[in-house]
């Protein structure tokens, strides 16, 4: 597999992209490149590597430009892992980068080199669109201080900020699906009548057959592409401007992390069909108007049209001493929405208490002074 760095032009050096102003920079010479100039260089530099790659597999030989190409290694790892690692050459300081197998892009632990490892982009698993950051590091950072502000017992350690500058901008795999589906709903309808006759009181109750079918059509059905995908932490940042999504380019994914998918479109699409008949009954029934009904609703999907999207998110883990399961704190790369599991130091939350029962305590004894 080739793993590819965006050089610059001017200076040989590498160059990551800026959410701001949603050009590329240079942070050794200062050059700023638009989208025109380097997405034409970008493409130039992916099919290099991919034509390297496919030589070097056909030989089974080392790609020519080492030096521009990183070689994969699967490595031996213990039954606790949770899969097999692969190891990389830095394109730009020859150290061993060391990814996990659905890592797209990454940087050297050395020279912190970008890398966007372009083998595991090839073919099938290589995005359809991409939307790029809009919020930098900097704006995410001042958002979640702003955010956590306002949560009275969280720890320390969650914002001290050593921890907050290990933040990450990590592009998400996602499928992204317009249905159209044939729904149907049977049930049966009840409508009543109370008649006062007097001496008693009749009501009569008649039923009805609820037949309703009808072609729906669906846009933008979202779905994570990573089987170990946090649905909570990502439901909570939607949703996302898809109408800006732009046709994929790895140089987008120069200077953030980017995972890529793991599951098929046919994996997606049975989870799709299941959401997408628990809407169905709510949509058909809006016609309906009895006392009380019930009955049951199913959808066949007829068309689909799905597009692999990676999508930006800012991410921040936070692990607690003692305790196995991480927390975390998100934000839309895009749209700044956020969310997020936050620990709880318990000393500050029985502090506070004693605090009110202080408080408490003192209002009694004001109210018995004067009342008694």
């Amino acid at each position: 597999m080739a793993g590819v760095t965006y050089q610059c032009p001017n200076c040989g050096s590498y160059l990551a992209f800026n959410p701001d102003d949603q050009k590329w920079k240079c942070d050794s010479c200062g050059s700023v490149f638009d989208e025109k100039t380097l997405l034409k260089k970008a493409a130039e530099y992916e099919r290099q590597a991919e034509n390297e790659q496919a030589h070097a597999e056909h030989t089974h030989a080392e790609p020519a430009h080492a030096a521009e190409q990183a070689r994969p290694e699967t490595m031996e790892t213990n039954a606790a892992d949770a899969g097999s690692q692969v190891v990389y050459h830095c394109p730009a300081c020859g150290s061993e980068i060391i990814t996990d197998e659905t890592t797209v892009a990454t940087e050297c632990y050395y020279c912190h080199n970008p890398v966007v490892l372009q083998g595991k982009l090839t073919a099938d698993m290589k995005p359809d669109l991409v939307l790029p950051f809009s919020i930098s590091k900097e704006k995410a950072i001042d958002g979640f201080m702003h955010w956590v502000s306002k949560k009275r017992f969280v720890p320390k350690g969650f914002f001290a900020r050593d921890r907050v500058k290990q933040m990450e901008g990590v592009y998400y795999p996602h499928f992204i699906s317009d249905c159209t589906v044939d729904g149907t709903y049977e049930g049966e309808g009840r409508r009543s009548t109370v008649m006062d006759m007097g001496r008693e009181i009749v009501t009569t109750t008649e039923h009805y057959a609820i037949h309703r079918r009808g072609m729906i059509s669906f846009r933008n059905v979202m779905r994570p592409a990573l089987k170990s995908t946090n649905r909570k932490l990502s439901d909570g940042i939607h949703p996302f401007p898809l109408e800006e999504v732009k046709p994929f380019s790895g140089a987008y994914l120069s200077g953030f992390l980017a995972e890529r998918r793991d599951m098929t479109q046919d994996e997606a699409t049975a989870d799709v069909e299941n959401e997408l008949t628990d809407y169905v009954a709510p949509m058909l029934t809006e016609s309906v108007h009895f006392d009380s009904y019930n009955g049951s609703s199913s959808a066949e999907l007829l068309s689909k049209e799905c597009r692999y999207t990676m999508l930006p998110t800012w991410v921040l883990t936070y692990v607690k001493p003692g305790e196995k399961e991480p927390y975390y704190y998100a934000m839309n790369g895009r749209t700044g929405e956020v969310c997020g599991k936050l620990p709880i130091q318990k000393s500050k939350l029985r502090l506070w208490g004693l605090g009110i029962a202080a408080a408490c305590y003192v209002l009694y004894c004001v109210a018995a002074y004067f009342l008694f």
